[in-house]
């Protein structure tokens, strides 16, 4: 009979798991499911990538950044697509009880991984967010910190740094960057009034090269940049002033900017400030180039460029770490035994339902009745049998 019924348990425990009600962290919502609910203020499962992280919401303007550097706030940004930066796909979480053990300045390796937590459905930020966590469960270790590949952030912030050709507005110049390279303007100039479109205190102004004349604006490196590219990301806008429609495309140059591929041209610009992705995954030596393609008199601003190095995500390998935790069974307990650094575990009944939540160290026991459990840790759940 018992030997039937661990049966029963085991088999129980391999069969697929229906997911989507939130009611347990094996039915998780998705993040559009969440966002379906429309802050109902009640308190789900949820799971989602990690894919920035929110600063603040000041002047009806969202701040938040979805690539390193990071600042370490109190709330990641969740989605359902690892690659997504449209915010209204997305979920603010307060994790101001997790910030210490995993904010993305001290802890990047957590961006762009998988994580699942318990909150409540409530406006965070004047955005649908989760607020009020009861549960977290992260990813299991190794992970790989894929922060170290994005080592160009381009926020043209320094106005010393750009030394106009001529007299003329848009006579163009240079930008020797402290962050990146040298730029060459082409029918630009820097961008630092109160219309220009920008994060900070200003962005680059691409209009035409004899401002209401002449040939369509634009900006490009003047070094290579090496170790490839992964992504590219950048911010756009219209000039505030400016009513006109307008474009741009993305060139990438692997001869030292003797020739341009077009990557995408024609790309229609916003109103608002506006996040562009472009996935490239092209190994070697490269520069890029930022340009209107259009003839009209509208002005765009471009803002804060990322390109991270060629690398593929699903290739890399983390180094694997030492188990955190040793767990195993005796009757009517769990045992444990830790590496070194207090471990936190929760245990969880076959139906999902949360037994207990333990912070353990060194050796020691749990009493539990006899049953079939699975125990969240931080390396990986671990299926346990009491007798």
């Amino acid at each position: 009979m018992k030997k039937g019924l661990f049966l029963i348990l085991l088999l129980a425990c391999a069969l697929p798991i229906i997911a989507g009600d939130g009611s347990t962290a094996q039915s998780p919502l998705t993040v559009s499911q969440a966002l379906a609910r429309k802050n109902d203020h009640k308190s789900y499962y949820v799971t989602g990538y990690v894919v920035g992280e929110y600063r603040d919401f000041s002047n009806n303007k969202h701040f938040y950044h979805l690539a390193p550097p990071f600042d370490g706030t109190s709330a990641y940004l969740i989605a359902d697509d690892v690659d997504e930066i449209d915010l209204s796909r997305m979920m603010p979480v307060q994790i101001k009880d997790y910030v210490d053990d995993y904010n993305l300045d001290e802890h990047p390796q957590y961006w762009r991984k998988p994580l699942t937590i318990k909150g409540t459905l409530t406006d965070y930020f004047t955005l649908p967010g989760i607020k009020t966590l009861t549960d977290w469960i992260a990813p299991s270790a190794p992970l790989v910190d894929e922060s170290q590949y994005w080592n160009f952030y381009e926020t043209f912030e320094t106005k010393k740094a750009y030394t106009p050709d001529g007299e003329l507005m848009y006579s163009g110049g240079t930008y020797a960057s402290d962050e990146t390279c040298l730029w060459k303007f082409s029918g630009a100039t820097y961008g630092n009034s109160s219309n220009d479109m920008k994060w900070d205190n200003a962005a680059a102004h691409l209009r035409l090269t004899e401002s209401t004349s002449g040939e369509p604006g634009y900006i490009c490196m003047l070094d290579d940049k090496p170790h490839g590219i992964g992504y590219i990301r950048l911010w756009a806008a219209r000039y505030k002033e400016d009513k006109g429609s307008g474009s741009f495309g993305l060139y990438l140059s692997d001869n030292q900017g003797e020739s341009w591929e077009a990557i995408q041209t024609g790309i229609a610009i916003e109103k608002e400030l506006t996040e562009y992705q472009f996935k490239i995954m092209r190994p070697g030596s490269w520069r890029i180039k930022i340009a209107k393609t259009d003839n009209s008199t509208t002005g765009i601003d471009i803002d804060n460029i990322h390109i991270s190095d060629y690398y593929d995500p699903s290739g890399i390998v983390a180094t694997p770490a030492e188990a955190p935790v040793r767990l195993w069974s005796t009757p009517g307990n769990i045992c444990f035994e830790t590496a070194s650094h207090p471990v936190d575990i929760r245990i969880y009944a076959l139906d999902g339902t949360l037994v207990s939540v333990h912070r353990i160290a060194g050796h020691g026991t749990l009493p539990l009745p006899a049953g079939f459990y699975l125990v969240s840790t931080p390396a990986a759940p671990v299926k346990i049998v009491v007798p």
